[in-house]
């Protein structure tokens, strides 16, 4: 298998956008007809990614169900792996849904909806318009006499929510980047029948020898900033290989039959 990564998850509004193909500035000059229609098929729009954003607070819950891991080793960001070469999302169904039994990343919850950065420091909602959970006539309209909806007061609250954890969870790889905590490690599947062993995923992960070695001052810097904990728990989600892979062969299985 090829690297886990994904290049584009932190490019800017300005250029390209992870999953957003058309954002445009929320305006109620643009869009005050517009509204949200909740989809039939809500996470289709995932169905093909391998990998998802995820902040510093969500690994607690994502390393449940997801090997957590990252997208480079010099300009790191936590990723949610969901799929393996040809797959797809494995835990998005033929109808477009979530698994209901497993952690959804923050990211996903706040499409198709972002914030961009002014000029004068001011943050803007932003909205995919090829989303096609945006339509005329909505159940949730945008404006409502050319004011933002309740609806879209809360969208705005939660992505400025999301924007702050995303600026701790930045500090929290540039201490690992600092540190020289991240290493290119592999993802073995030990088939005993077969007796044999093969790679699974080549990751950027944590590397655990390093960490270990490190000076106990700095460990207790580490600890009582917040930052070690989710490093143990990244360390732990590894053991969700197993669950991938066990994903990805129900799915073969499935298309066989």
């Amino acid at each position: 298998m090829t690297d886990i990564k994904q290049a584009s998850v932190e490019s800017s509004m300005q250029g390209k956008k992870f999953l957003y193909q058309q954002p445009e500035l929320l305006t109620s000059e643009t869009h005050g007809t517009k509204g949200i229609t909740p989809s039939a098929h809500p996470f289709d729009f995932a169905k093909n990614e391998p990998a998802i954003p995820l902040t510093l607070v969500e690994i607690s819950s994502a390393q449940r169900h997801y090997p957590v891991v990252f997208s480079s080793i010099d300009d790191p960001v936590p990723l949610a792996v969901v799929g393996l070469p040809g797959k797809g999302n494995l835990y998005v169904d033929a109808h477009g849904h979530w698994d209901s039994a497993c952690y959804v990343p923050s990211y996903l919850r706040c499409y198709p909806f972002a914030l961009a950065m002014q000029d004068d420091g001011k943050r803007m909602l932003v909205a995919d318009r090829a989303a096609t959970s945006i339509t005329e006539n909505a159940q949730f309209p945008f404006f409502i006499k050319n004011e933002a909806s309740p609806e879209i007061n809360a969208v705005m609250q939660f992505c400025v929510e999301y924007d702050e954890e995303r600026k701790r969870t930045t500090e929290f790889s540039r201490l690992l980047v600092k540190h020289g905590l991240l290493a290119s490690l592999r993802a073995n599947y030990n088939n005993e029948s077969a007796n044999e062993s093969t790679v699974l995923a080549t990751y950027v992960g944590i590397n655990m020898q390093k960490l270990s070695t490190l000076d106990p001052t700095i460990i207790v810097e580490l600890h009582q900033g917040g930052w070690l904990a989710p490093m143990y728990l990244m360390h732990y989600s590894m053991e969700c290989w197993r669950t991938l892979r066990l994903r990805s062969e129900a799915v073969s299985a499935a298309q066989v039959d």
